[in-house]
């Protein structure tokens, strides 16, 4: 049987979004992060960059919830 846990550890996306989360990054790094989610144009990633978008605990601050929306609809049209 496989670990879930293990299988996200090892999944770059997950390691992406948890970057972007990280506020003990730089905001640039952060948004690198993002950037660098985006650019593994996967439904994976598409999941992460919603999840940063409607984030339930406001965890994300307004500024990357921005940047990743935008992020987020430029990686819809790619899979249009």
């Amino acid at each position: 049987m496989v670990d879930i846990y293990n299988v996200m550890e090892n999944n770059r996306e997950y390691q992406l979004y948890l970057e972007a989360l990280d506020d003990e990054r730089s905001a640039w790094g952060r948004r690198t992060a993002v950037r660098r989610l985006c650019d593994c144009k996967t439904e994976e990633a598409l999941y992460y960059l919603n999840e940063l978008i409607v984030d339930k605990y406001c965890l994300v601050p307004e500024w990357l919830k921005k940047i990743a929306r935008e992020y987020y609809v430029s990686l819809c049209l790619e899979f249009l």
